[in-house]
């Protein structure tokens, strides 16, 4: 049987013992000291005294009885056995307390302070496996493997806390990254499902301690407890496959264009070109734009290619590199590894040459 229990149950029964000692000494205390009879105004002696020589003699008077009085030695013995039960009671307390703390600093890696973590730990595991079930499910996967288009994968080995142990910098790192993204989402592309804010200082629904769980489910959580989403799912009612919502789809014509140009976040065409006039690239060799739609491709190379294919920039952006091998710029259709549709291509082609003819949206 476990100590702790021991010590609980002999804890219980101390207790309990002090309580029923301080009732009978209350008890006791009771029964010795006299009983005092209720008095209704004052209760009176009539002694008579026959009538004396001279005057001088009293005639009948009252007198008040004398109330009757505990022995005082009987007080004091009693009074001595309850200061000495008292102390042999209050010393029982201390030696059970001191050897509850000695046995548990005592024991090896173990102190009670780390096992209140340790416990603590196993219910923010828990209590953000729930979290996760209601929140994360649909996007990140019934068992944390990530769903294409929406959340990435979290049950994974670069997350555990037992694979990062061993490097605390490392741990350090892992953990403050994902702390930031359950606080503060991770905006995608149009395409693809944004991580939302979650915190509730960042306009989310979880406070500090809630955040806490989920972090500490991602890191610490056992396979057994990943395979139990589905089972909490259908427990609160909901449906135990993913139910990911669809991702948002920029408008269409020339506004769309310009969405998808200028908010998306992950290699959008302003993490190269410029769209101000005047201001240089991020990337030297791509060309600003802000004036595309009057002046058009600044390289002969791409002038020659408008001139034969009116389909060229759809094309180009579809798929530059198997137009240019080596160029910096990546292919972006759906067909070639990208992103984007073949409306949405359309859609910025006709944003770019709109650009410094002042029609451009804005």
């Amino acid at each position: 049987m476990d100590v702790n229990l021991l010590l609980a149950v002999a804890s219980v029964i101390l207790m309990l013992v002090l309580t029923g000692f301080f009732v009978w000494a209350v008890r006791h205390q009771a029964s010795v000291d006299p009983v005092e009879e209720e008095v209704r105004g004052v209760a009176l002696l009539r002694q008579h005294y026959a009538a004396g020589a001279t005057l001088e003699q009293p005639t009948p008077y009252w007198v008040s009885p004398i109330p009757a009085s505990p022995d005082p030695l009987e007080i004091a013995a009693n009074l001595d056995k309850k200061i000495v039960l008292s102390g042999a009671t209050l010393f029982a307390v201390f030696l059970l307390t001191g050897v509850y703390f000695a046995m548990s600093v005592g024991a090896v890696g173990s102190n009670p302070r780390d096992r209140g973590a340790e416990h603590q730990l196993k219910q923010r595991v828990v209590r953000g496996g729930a979290i996760y079930a209601n929140l994360c499910y649909d996007c990140h996967g019934e068992r944390g493997q990530g769903i294409s288009g929406a959340g990435l994968p979290l049950n994974i080995d670069a997350n555990r806390h037992s694979t990062l142990a061993a490097d605390p910098a490392k741990l350090a790192e892992r953990e403050t990254a994902l702390r930031l993204v359950i606080e503060r989402g991770r905006a995608k592309p149009l395409g693809q499902l944004s991580m939302p804010q979650l915190a509730r200082y960042e306009g989310g629904p979880l406070g500090p301690e809630a955040v806490n769980q989920v972090l500490a489910f991602i890191m610490h959580a056992a396979p057994a407890q990943w395979d139990d989403l589905a089972h909490i799912r259908l427990a609160a009612g909901l449906q135990e496959k993913p139910q990911t919502p669809e991702a948002p789809r920029a408008p269409t014509g020339a506004e769309g264009g310009r969405v998808l140009i200028r908010q998306n976040t992950q290699q959008s065409c302003t993490t190269c070109h410029s769209f101000t006039a005047g201001q240089a690239s991020t990337l030297p060799t791509a060309p600003n734009l802000a004036e595309f739609g009057t002046k058009g491709p600044v390289t002969a190379e791409l002038q020659r290619l408008k001139a034969s294919d009116p389909q060229w920039l759809q094309k180009w952006i579809a798929n530059s590199p198997g137009i240019k091998p080596g160029t910096a710029m990546p292919p972006f259709s759906d067909k070639n590894g990208g992103r984007l549709t073949d409306q949405e291509i359309n859609s910025i082609v006709e944003y770019l040459n709109l650009l410094g003819t002042g029609r451009e949206p804005k």
